[in-house]
């Protein structure tokens, strides 16, 4: 089945679009609330083989901005969230 809503936002292809389609995201708005943290941190757990730039391009999809474009700050930021990220 097609994600077509995710992907039509940056950054995201068939593939990443799967793998939320496979954990109950299939739009922005699911993905919004959902929060990239948990929606990365679910598909890690749940074994997908994700990268940092998985985790900046959920960033930049849900900014309308290219995963490589990220600020540098965001993306320490975002790194030492997935460090400490706890599930609940």
């Amino acid at each position: 089945m097609a994600n077509s809503e995710l992907e039509s936002l940056l950054n995201l292809g068939p593939k990443s679009t799967t793998w939320l389609a496979n954990i109950g995201v299939h739009t922005q708005q699911e993905l919004s609330e959902m929060g990239i943290m948990s929606a990365y941190c679910l598909l890690k757990a749940q074994g997908y083989p994700v990268s940092l730039n998985l985790l900046y391009a959920l960033y930049g999809a849900l900014h309308d901005m290219p995963w490589n474009k990220v600020p540098p700050e965001v993306k320490q930021e975002l790194k030492a969230d997935v460090e400490g990220f706890r599930f609940g």
